[in-house]
């Protein structure tokens, strides 16, 4: 499939724009190609122009020393809160992409939860102009399934589909609460070709709904464990219309059988993502107040958690997305839930998962920046000549700490803080322009 709508941003006029890079001597990852060694990389305006053993420098080239360094395609996160517009007091698009920079991420898609939400053709317009203006990454958006992520009456999907920078439609924060009206739109979805992420689980809004609409069934049983509920519905409904479906921040150990079983049924595209918290911690977690700190879908029990790093390793789960959520300490005092993660992720999964050989670095990438581009059917996830020059290097043996003081984000709210980690981005490049150098911000 060609990629389609693929976000140029804007152009900086700084010393890092050369025309000509050369990235020598690093350890090559690229599960697309199948690369997975030594090479260098020559990138002509702004794109991979060609890969060798040994590459010849020209007197104007700009040259970064990869040695002991690992070279990926940038990271691609498809589950980012940027906040604007209506809440830049948490986060801006500026810091937010910069923050996704500093980690390694070159392209993201951002929920459509703002104020207002995007849910019409000319609200992703002002977004994607507020992006040209202040972006330093790819950014692409999820549209509403819903008018005004109220669950009460569809968004025009046919339209929203007709814009290649809407990748999924989503009212994410809540499920769609009304079975009719959530199977009209994975059907609405399927023949528009587009991608349909529900947010599966509860929410208070949804059960608000379950109060005043006695007479509409609801799932029984304890609010927040409703997620195996939701997918099967969602499952459900995109089989029939043949359409598909991509789970978001899959948590339960139930979840996944649900969805291996779907994906073996092969009725319907299914795919699905994760988080690096519900991937790392569970409700044995304690933060620094000693409480088990809030996200939803909530931290689950060491058995799910342990169920999701094998659904990973075996492939049942395609992607990790970090649900990059901001919010202000006030926020989070008065029952905000979530977590940022665009500045650590990287560094936590290479940590916890790659170094002690639970997955090969190859795998992450897969997760991180192949197989969120083929879903979404994005430019990058690779670094084949002629693909757009996103590039992450990594330093596999560099010792940092998370400290949220040091965040480009805006937000604090880092359930990793203090983590003594292993591996670390040190140079970014979006479309061949250098925004990282040596792990700091230079555009």
């Amino acid at each position: 499939m060609p990629f389609e709508g693929f976000f140029v941003i804007r152009n900086w006029s700084n010393k890092m724009t050369d025309t000509e890079v050369i990235i020598k001597g690093g350890h090559v990852i690229d599960p697309a190609t199948g690369l997975d060694g030594r090479a260098d990389i020559l990138i002509k305006d702004g794109k991979i122009s060609a890969i060798s053993d040994d590459m010849k420098a020209s007197a104007p080239a700009r040259v970064i020393d990869a040695r002991s360094k690992y070279v990926i395609p940038g990271l691609i996160d498809c589950h980012v809160h940027l906040r604007e517009p209506g809440l830049e007091y948490k986060e801006t698009i500026e810091t937010g992409s910069r923050a996704a920079a500093k980690g390694g991420f070159t392209t993201l898609i951002c929920e459509p939860n703002t104020i207002p939400p995007i849910d019409s053709l000319e609200m992703v317009a002002a977004l994607m102009d507020r992006v040209r203006q202040k972006s330093v990454v790819n950014i692409f958006t999820k549209a509403c399934i819903t008018k005004g992520l109220l669950g009460e009456e569809l968004t025009d999907i046919d339209k929203l589909a007709t814009d290649k920078r809407v990748k999924a439609l989503s009212d994410d924060g809540n499920p769609v609460f009304y079975e009719a009206l959530i199977k009209r739109a994975c059907e609405l979805a399927a023949r528009s070709n587009l991608i349909i992420s529900p947010h599966c689980e509860d929410s208070q809004m949804s059960l608000d709904k379950a109060k005043e609409n006695s007479r509409v069934a609801h799932f029984p049983g304890k609010p927040f464990c409703h997620e195996t509920d939701f997918i099967m519905r969602e499952i459900k409904y995109t089989e029939e219309a043949r359409g598909w479906l991509h789970v978001s921040h899959v948590s339960f150990k139930k979840s996944l059988e649900v969805i291996q079983q779907a994906k073996e049924r092969n009725l319907a595209k299914i795919t699905c993502e994760v988080t690096p918290h519900h991937l790392l911690l569970d409700d044995t977690f304690r933060n620094e107040h000693g409480a088990v700190p809030k996200t939803n879908p909530p931290l689950r029990s060491p058995e799910d958690r342990q169920a999701l790093q094998r659904g990973l390793a075996e492939g049942v789960i395609d992607v990790i997305a970090t649900d990059h959520a901001p919010h202000t300490h006030d926020d989070i005092k008065k029952g905000s839930s979530g977590f940022v993660g665009l500045e650590n992720a990287l560094g936590v999964i290479v940590t916890k998962l790659v170094h002690p050989g639970i997955l090969s670095l190859k795998e992450i990438v897969r997760k991180m920046s192949t197989n969120p581009a083929r879903i979404f059917n994005v430019a990058g996830g690779s670094l084949a000549v002629g693909m757009p020059a996103d590039i992450a290097i990594l330093d596999m043996n560099k010792t940092w700490t998370v400290a949220v003081d040091k965040f480009v984000s805006k937000a604090r709210n880092c359930p990793f803080h203090g983590w003594n980690l292993t591996g670390q981005v040190t140079t970014t490049l979006v479309g061949g322009k250098i925004i990282v150098d040596h792990g700091n911000m230079v555009c």
